[in-house]
């Protein structure tokens, strides 16, 4: 509907609902206010210049490179290296392929996350029964691009849509982590997590200094299952960091999550060598099992980036 057409009908409620007040003394209608212009989706507005940049992209299923080696190629050449996928360890879930590609008319190629809550365990931790994951990462064998060292600045970019049906339980289930690796590393940084709370499932951002989670934005669950969503993650890793966070849906805009914090403890490491690595996927707690449902979950990611920044002065 279009502004003019929005304001006419407004006017025409209006003096119907004049008409409709009775003879004298009736009480005035309420005004509505006309809608204005959508808002323009929010933006970061730092200066940065671009140091590096690499990108993970599907190339199409059954087209060009395999899917494991498409994200070798970004992450590392290594078996498992940067993938974390059940059928990749003989005693999980082999046979299976956990992550491939499919297309569709909003994103184009694009890569499929798959997950089993009764089969699929945590890689071939057989010990830890009490979550499962299929994830991708960065990690030590990674090049320099990809990891993030004390006090530089990242930008992660990426899309993802996560199934209509999927539920979430009371513990967690995370599509995003910012995990450190060295020092106090035991709990992610920062995460985009899906969990119930007071009966009703949300997905919610949680920037944790060291063992507490603290939910900085939560939404309804609602607002994101089945539709295409952009991320555009900031961050300056440091005791004293920046974090600028905007999730849209692409579908119509609809800003799902807009923070920007600084002073945010965004680092965990005690030496030069240790670093922040994104992670992508599912990992979840199967603890509160009932609240799972049985049937196969998907996520679905496409075009990630990870640019390391120098902020203008």
């Amino acid at each position: 509907m279009n502004r003019v057409t929005r304001s006419s009908l407004v006017a025409a409620l209006l003096v119907l609902a004049g008409c409709g007040s009775g003879g004298g003394g009736g009480t005035a209608p309420v005004g509505v206010t006309p809608p204005g212009p959508d808002p323009e989706p929010p933006t970061d507005t730092m200066q940065f210049t671009v140091l590096t940049t690499r990108t993970l992209d599907a190339d199409g299923d059954q087209v060009g490179l395999d899917t494991y080696d498409l994200i070798r190629a970004f992450g590392g050449d290594y078996n498992p290296g940067p993938i974390e996928a059940p059928d990749l360890y003989p005693i999980n879930h082999p046979g299976v392929r956990h992550i491939y590609e499919d297309t569709d008319a909003t994103v184009g190629n694009h890569f499929v996350f798959i997950i089993h809550r009764d089969i699929d365990i945590d890689r071939d931790r057989v010990e830890n029964d009490d979550r499962q994951r299929n994830e991708i990462k960065t990690y030590d064998k990674s090049e320099e691009a990809v990891l993030g060292f004390e006090n530089e600045t990242f930008i992660y970019r990426w899309k993802f849509r996560i199934n209509d049906a999927m539920e979430v339980s009371t513990r967690f289930s995370h599509f995003f982590q910012l995990k450190a690796v060295g020092g106090a590393d035991s709990h992610p940084i920062l995460t985009i997590s899906g969990a119930e709370r007071s009966g009703e499932d949300g997905i919610e951002v949680r920037y944790s200094p060291l063992q507490a989670d603290t939910i900085l934005q939560r939404q309804n669950w609602s607002t994101v299952t089945g539709e295409w969503l952009e991320a555009y993650c900031r961050v300056t890793f440091a005791d004293s960091g920046d974090l600028r966070l905007i999730v849209t849906r692409m579908r119509d805009d609809a800003v799902i999550f807009d923070i920007d914090e600084q002073g945010l403890d965004l680092w965990r490491g005690e030496d030069a060598s240790h670093f922040v690595r994104p992670k992508w996927g599912i990992y979840r707690s199967i603890l509160d099992w009932d609240n799972l449902r049985p049937d196969e979950e998907d996520v679905r990611f496409a075009n990630f980036s990870v640019s390391e920044v120098m902020p203008s002065s």
